[in-house]
């Protein structure tokens, strides 16, 4: 009896024994799992607000600098002679470009010039009949009429006067009726000569007053230049409000630029440019700035500027798009090359070369929290940190570009020159690469 409650006592031990590893066990695994966790979450947590705060931050090893063939240049002092860049398009000076019509109305007898013709200052283009000139010719020859009988008494009289014959009130009484002869002459002769109707015609005229009237007067034109449009046809009839034509003499124009405010700083008249346009893609115009707007344009952020192009190649049209460089000297300014300037949409930027370096670790999700101490240390290196920066630019002269960092960079400090796509691709990774995760 006494030996089967000993064998019962020892078997209630060992199975409470067991029970309590078991216990022991379950509670060690449940609290390093616990850990494993937190330390996770602590990691997640840490890796979280680096990226919060360093998305415009890319760290390369020496080897991926040298594979990817990364070259640097520093941020210095340059004197640029160069240019800037403006958009604009093609317009006609307002002296060069005329719409005619007539003075009086009338019927179109007949018309001399098509659209695309080349006409010269007081060429005739067409003649309008109306019987009124008759009207204003009839008018004429009644005032020299006048004007001569005035005239010759105003004479006798004056002659008189000097012989003592005569009173100074008819002098003085015929000199005034002279003189408003004179006027109403000097006016009809000015409507004749509104109606075309040569001078070398008015002595005809008046000597003959009805083999010489005529009824028509001739439109000519008031500039030389190319007729860009003929509004009219013959048998039409016009009023003086009517435009019949309308001539463009282009061989010289006006390139109209929009200049930035921030490049307002270079621009003076007389600067030298050079203009291209899309549609003469072999060719270049040379001109000089002639005109610098005094009016700001609040929307566009922009001040007209005008160049005056030689056009007598007649290559240029009027509303055509154009680029411009507009060569300026502004002695030494804050340079990089041109090949460190990266876009991206309306914005530049650079990528500067720190001093900071940071370990990069080859992550790898399936085996990251099984991998061991010794295996991390073989998968961080140490890396270079670059830095993008925003800017605005100035200048430039095809090799170096003026830069305006948006905030404070140290002059002799390092940009990537070559190799830009690849930092701005490695940026691009790990920005989608955050958000996956």
């Amino acid at each position: 009896m006494k030996n089967h409650l000993n064998k019962n006592t020892l078997i209630t031990l060992i199975l409470n024994l067991f029970l309590l590893i078991t216990v022991s066990g379950c509670n060690n695994e449940k609290e390093i799992r616990n850990e494993n966790k937190e330390e996770h979450n602590i990691k997640e947590a840490g890796h979280n607000e680096d990226a919060e705060n360093h998305t415009d931050e890319v760290t390369l090893s020496e080897e991926q600098i040298k594979l990817m063939g990364i070259e640097f240049s520093k941020i210095e002092s340059q004197n640029i002679n160069g240019y800037i860049i403006a958009s604009g398009e093609i317009m006609i000076d307002s002296d060069n470009e005329s719409k005619v019509g007539g003075i009086i109305p009338g019927r179109i007898k007949k018309i001399y010039v098509k659209e695309g013709s080349f006409v010269r200052a007081g060429q005739t283009l067409a003649v309008i009949e109306n019987p009124d000139i008759i009207n204003v010719q009839v008018e004429y020859i009644n005032s020299r009429n006048d004007y001569e009988f005035a005239k010759q008494e105003y004479n006798r009289q004056q002659k008189l006067s000097s012989d003592n014959i005569g009173s100074k009130k008819n002098l003085a009484e015929l000199e005034s009726i002279y003189r408003k002869a004179l006027a109403n002459y000097k006016t009809n002769e000015e409507k004749l000569e509104g109606y075309k109707i040569s001078k070398d015609r008015f002595d005809k005229i008046y000597q003959d007053t009805t083999a010489n009237l005529q009824k028509t007067y001739s439109i000519t034109a008031p500039i030389s230049g190319y007729v860009v449009s003929r509004m009219v046809t013959a048998g039409q009839y016009v009023e003086p409000s009517t435009d019949m034509f309308h001539i463009v003499n282009n061989s010289t124009v006006f390139v109209d630029l929009n200049i930035y405010e921030k490049d307002l700083q270079y621009i003076k008249q007389g600067q030298k440019a050079v203009i291209e346009s899309g549609a003469r893609q072999n060719n270049i115009y040379e001109g000089k700035i002639s005109f610098i707007n005094k009016v700001f344009d609040d929307l566009k952020r922009t001040v007209k500027v005008r160049i005056s192009i030689d056009n007598r190649s007649q290559e240029l049209y009027p509303f055509m798009f154009v680029t411009a460089k507009i060569y300026v000297s502004d002695g030494n300014v804050t340079a990089v090359p041109v090949s460190a300037i990266e876009t991206e949409g309306d914005n530049k930027y650079i990528f500067v070369k720190t001093n900071e370096m940071k370990l990069i670790e080859n992550h790898d999700d399936h085996k990251g929290e099984e991998e061991s101490e010794e295996g991390k240390d073989h998968n961080e290196k140490s890396g270079i940190v670059f830095r993008k920066h925003q800017i605005r630019t100035g200048i430039s002269d095809d090799k170096y570009i003026e830069i305006f960092p948006l905030q404070e960079l140290n002059d002799g400090g390092e940009v990537v020159s070559k190799g830009t796509f690849y930092l701005k691709s490695e940026l691009k990774k790990e920005e989608l690469g955050e958000h996956e995760h």
